[in-house]
């Protein structure tokens, strides 16, 4: 009992340390996060990072079930993911680039308005992006040496995902908490500007090799015309 307990204790640190370097990166989703954070408090920006989090787990279970299988599948059908994706961000840094601040009164105690809100905008734009699943297919068969990890150890690996990837989210928002009564609405507007921009970049940096993987055949048809 004292082993399987121990087991469980170890599988749970290595998917809290695999959560928290799957989230750590800074990309699209943390530039909306620290936006959320400056604009609305960090209350807010942790509820969108919590959005993050379950996305990383879904995609962690999704990993962890199926490691070989899952990784082909999706290896196979990367182009056509990145390239959704892609179109997914480049709309909506446009859209955040369109956006007026709206820093809330520093006096205001009550509890911000639209925190599920915030939750369910990150969590749709993770998974908008699950070509994620093929990072933790790689940790995951890293860590448990390409064997795959018993069916018995699976919900303390999803939930140290989870934990290790809210942890993330908490310290960023936290770092970004302190700093956001030295920021005015002008600043926030640039800030805005500057996040859509970012993830437009993203938006278009994903869609090259998509873009590429779809045009090489049509190249290559057109050659032998």
């Amino acid at each position: 009992m004292l082993e399987f307990l121990a087991a469980q204790v170890w599988v749970l640190a290595k998917g809290g340390g695999i959560g928290f370097l799957v989230a750590a990166p800074v990309g699209p989703i943390a530039m909306l996060c620290i936006r959320t954070t400056l604009e609305r408090g960090r209350l807010a920006g942790f509820s969108a990072g919590l959005g993050a989090a379950v996305a990383d787990t879904i995609f962690a279970a999704i990993g962890a079930y199926g490691i070989s299988f899952v990784g082909t599948m999706m290896e196979s059908h990367e182009s056509a993911f990145k390239l959704i994706g892609g179109v997914v961000l480049i709309a909506f840094g446009i859209h955040l680039s369109r956006k007026r601040p709206n820093i809330a009164d520093e006096d205001n105690r009550e509890v911000p308005k639209g925190l599920f809100a915030d939750f369910a905008m990150t969590l749709v734009l993770t998974l908008a992006n699950p070509t994620t699943i093929l990072s933790f297919v790689g940790l995951f068969a890293g860590v448990s040496g390409l064997t795959g990890f018993a069916l018995s150890a699976v919900p303390a690996l999803l939930l140290g995902v989870f934990a290790g990837s809210a942890a993330w989210w908490l310290v960023l928002a936290g770092i970004i908490g302190l700093i956001r009564h030295k920021i005015d609405a002008s600043a926030m507007l640039w800030i805005n500007r500057g996040s859509g921009a970012a993830i437009v970049a993203f938006g278009l940096f994903t869609l090259i090799e998509p873009l590429e993987a779809f045009a090489h055949p049509l190249v290559a048809h057109l050659m032998t015309q």
